[in-house]
């Protein structure tokens, strides 16, 4: 027998205050954490499980009514979810069918002793599930306004001022002030992929963004905290950029689709900087058919020179013009007239007049001091577009 009599029922009826009553003074007597609620946060519990205790009797009076226990927790606000855990709120469930297991059986018929506590543990379970989704719904909620707000910081990178990019990062739960990479990869993500690459960042390192969009993923990393109690990166035994860095080419790697990794800046309100190259570098990586996966954006300045990125000419000038200028004119001559006689010591020593053991090492002091090796293919590539740049600007020597 799973139905209670008309008496039973009655009886229910007219004591399910009682039942609340007992029910919120035992949750009060053995919860700590609820005396120290705010009074309108207690009012709402209050108010969930007097609205449980009735639609439990609502449920017991009509078994052919489909029950729905997810409605019980309609009366308290969402942003109850944020102040009591689930684990409370099944802790509290628990104790609220405690006390009914306990004195309803006491109101009813005896032969009805055991059908009411079986009643009051199918709703009990039904309610605990309920609990469960309520609070499921509520972190998908709040995962799809963060996302929301990471979104928006990242658009503010790319199109608002540097310090409202930064308030807007801020917005988002952005708290460090260390150094910052950008990632800008090829791929789509869905909701399970998007929130483990978030997890993935987050153990990664101490700030992070991630905006998914279509078929592309953004990801903005920050390096060490400069404020006490923050999480530092894993690699500390390395310099805050080359740290960052290492960590963000860690990151590209595990994404499904071709990452560009972008240069690593000061600090957050610079970000718009960076990802601007990883973007642009992303564009043009289709023009170098043998790049790695991850690359790093500065890697690409050729092709996006080719592919009309004006922000690579100037930083093709300060990454590797400048330098190679700042070091004289016999070695940038060297260099130009090198790579235009296709690589050959002989040919550029006699054009400079010099041994070709000056043209060698004239070479080999560029490769130490500006980091690129013209007698690397990939290099001298690199070398010769600013070079041409340089001419171009005026800032390289006849």
């Amino acid at each position: 027998m799973d139905e209670l009599s008309t008496p039973g029922i009655t009886a229910l009826r007219h004591r399910q205050d009682n039942l609340v009553e007992h029910s919120l003074d035992r949750v009060s007597a053995t919860y700590t954490w609820y005396r120290g609620l705010p009074q309108d946060a207690r009012t709402q519990i209050a108010s969930v499980a007097r609205l449980g205790v009735e639609m439990f009797v609502d449920w017991v009076e009509n078994r052919s009514a489909a029950a729905s226990p997810t409605r019980i927790f309609s009366v308290a606000p969402a942003t109850l979810t944020g102040v009591v855990t689930l684990d409370q709120t099944l802790g509290l469930v628990r104790t609220v069918l405690d006390v009914v297991l306990e004195e309803a059986p006491l109101l009813v018929p005896e032969d009805e002793h055991d059908t009411v506590r079986i009643l009051v543990l199918t709703f009990g379970r039904d309610v605990g599930f309920a609990a469960a989704e309520v609070y499921a719904r509520a972190a998908e909620a709040r995962g799809a306004w963060g996302a929301r707000l990471e979104s928006v910081a990242v658009d503010a990178m790319l199109h608002d001022s540097p310090s409202d990019a930064a308030s807007r990062a801020g917005t988002a739960g952005w708290r460090g002030t260390g150094p910052v990479v950008t990632i800008a990869a090829r791929t789509s993500l869905d909701a399970m992929a998007s929130s483990h690459l978030r997890h993935t960042c987050r153990q990664a390192t101490t700030d992070s963004l991630v905006s998914v969009r279509g078929d592309s993923v953004i990801v903005i990393l920050g390096g060490p905290p400069t404020t006490p109690g923050a999480r530092p990166l894993k690699d500390r035994e390395q310099d805050p950029e080359r740290a960052i860095d290492k960590v963000a080419l860690k990151v590209a790697g595990k994404l499904d689709g071709a990452a560009v990794v972008g240069p690593v800046v000061a600090g957050i309100a610079q970000a718009g900087r960076s990802l601007r190259s990883a973007l642009a570098g992303l564009r043009a990586l289709p023009g170098w058919a043998e790049a790695p996966n991850p690359v790093h954006a500065d890697e690409l300045l050729p092709e996006r020179l080719l592919a009309g990125d004006k922000l690579a000419a100037d930083q093709i000038t300060a990454l590797v013009g400048r330098p190679l200028h700042a070091m004289g004119s016999p070695f940038e001559e060297t260099v130009a007239t090198y790579l235009a006689l296709g690589g050959s010591l002989e040919a550029t020593a006699r054009t400079l007049f010099v041994h070709a053991n000056t043209v060698r090492y004239r070479l080999g002091r560029v490769t130490e001091q500006v980091g690129w090796d013209a007698t690397d293919p990939r290099d001298g590539l690199m070398l010769h577009m600013a070079v041409i740049v340089g001419r171009l600007s005026g800032e390289t020597a006849e």
